[in-house]
């Protein structure tokens, strides 16, 4: 539509997509979306996101990339995921700490990982998205493995992808791992770069 054309041409990471919309937006676009706890530095800083209950670090490229990904996704579906960390990042979730676990402690953290981080991209859809209809996955595994498995079966066509800076939310999308998602995906992969300045 040509309201979602002149967002898209203001934007600051996305003037050059609009070429890439026609009469119709992305039927399906999928946002990885990485965060980490916020370090007291940021919360006194007044930069941390709140979310799921929890104060955030959110690099500001991902933040970018939610946007993007709505304004793509006007009258299609846009697909919300993060990849669960191991279960030595459990703090974030809310989940119980220890060196050893049973089997079924194992299994309710991983239960209480998905819930929580669906409620933080719940939360985040609402801060940074312009609504519509929009889902949400938070697999455990590595992010590329989930990034393209998810990719496959939310048959996206449209992959917005934000590149992490160097401060704390590192683990996403560096190097290698972006360079699969780029190489490997089934879809079109669209880059947001990091911000310049670090973010320690």
């Amino acid at each position: 539509p040509a309201s979602a054309n002149a967002a898209l041409a203001a934007h600051p990471v996305a003037s050059y997509a609009v070429c890439m919309t026609t009469s119709q937006a992305f039927r399906r676009v999928l946002v990885p979306v990485e965060f980490v706890l916020a370090d007291p530095r940021a919360v006194e800083r007044g930069t941390a996101v709140e979310a799921g209950g929890q104060q955030l670090e959110l690099p500001r490229a991902t933040i970018r990339s939610l946007e993007l990904g709505s304004m793509l996704a006007v009258g299609g579906r846009l697909r919300l995921v993060h990849a669960t960390p191991s279960l030595a990042y459990a703090g974030i979730y809310g989940g119980p700490e220890g060196t050893w676990m049973p089997a079924s402690t194992i299994r309710e953290l991983d239960e209480q990982a998905r819930m929580h981080s669906n409620a933080i991209l719940e939360d985040l859809a609402k801060l940074y998205c312009r609504g519509g209809d929009i889902d949400y996955r938070a697999p455990a595994g590595a992010p590329t493995d989930v990034v393209l498995a998810e990719a496959e079966d939310f048959d996206a066509d449209l992959i917005v992808l934000a590149t992490s800076g160097r401060g704390r939310a590192r683990r996403f999308f560096l190097g290698s791992t972006a360079d699969k998602v780029i190489r490997q995906a089934p879809c079109p992969v669209l880059v947001v770069p990091a911000d310049e300045e670090a973010h320690d």
